[in-house]
């Protein structure tokens, strides 16, 4: 069985927010939110666990806000969305084959620093992201495959 794809709900406006569904669990704000916004969203989406930004969006962040976040259980990361089309889908999909690229340089041990260089060249994802993923449960820790289908 291989590994699952990861959704990304990507948000435009912060009018989208009270509309999203409470399940989602990583989530894109591709505009600049104020503390109100954020705060907004962990209320309409309690299972969040992955908030991704633009680095100038993430770099204006408060470092209140982000305490806030990372004690709500939110891993905060800097990145964009490339290539995505918010008007043809909602979501931004990192498909199965990255995810498989990632662990099958994880067991080579390569190095993060490689591991990035060589996941930017298949697919345009920010260093942050893959970083997240390396470490994170949609990666297999071990003979077992964790279930994939969190996001």
């Amino acid at each position: 069985m291989g590994l699952g794809s990861v959704r990304i709900r990507v948000v435009t406006s912060r009018d989208e927010i009270p509309g999203l569904e409470a399940e989602e669990k990583a989530v894109h704000l591709a505009f600049r939110p104020s503390d109100r916004d954020l705060f907004s969203l962990v209320k309409t989406c309690p299972e969040i666990e992955l908030l991704q930004l633009p680095a100038s969006s993430y770099e204006g962040l408060s470092k209140f806000i982000k305490m806030y976040l990372t004690s709500s259980g939110i891993h905060l990361i800097k990145g964009d969305v490339s290539g995505h089309w918010h008007d043809l889908n909602n979501y931004f999909v990192i498909p199965a084959y990255v995810l498989e690229k990632i662990n099958e340089l994880k067991v080579q041990g390569r190095t993060e620093e490689e591991i990035i260089g060589e996941i930017i060249n298949i697919r345009k994802i920010s260093p942050d992201m893959i970083l997240h993923l390396l470490h994170s449960s949609f990666l297999p820790s071990g003979p077992e495959r964790p279930r994939m289908n969190k996001v």
